[in-house]
């Protein structure tokens, strides 16, 4: 089954932007999720999300795979 990526974004007042990274299978399931907030340096991995189902992903930006795995790395994850 194909993968998609999507990300939302908000500010975190005091620390910045925070960026909301979702790895997304099939019919809006999410299979991993990730936050980081880039001026605090801060990245949080979701391997096992809270939340299965994303909403209102039409509000969501398109994001590149690598940027997600390039992250999801960086915040001590491991590929599958």
């Amino acid at each position: 089954m194909t993968l998609k990526y999507l990300k939302t974004e908000q500010i975190v007042p005091g620390q910045g932007m925070s960026y909301t990274l979702y790895e997304i299978e099939g019919e809006n399931i999410i299979k991993r999720m990730l936050t980081t907030i880039p001026d605090v340096n801060k990245i949080s991995i979701y391997p096992k999300p809270p939340v299965k189902t994303l909403f209102a992903p039409e509000r969501c930006q398109n994001v590149m795979e690598t940027e997600f795995k390039n992250l999801w790395k960086e915040g001590g994850g491991s590929e599958d």
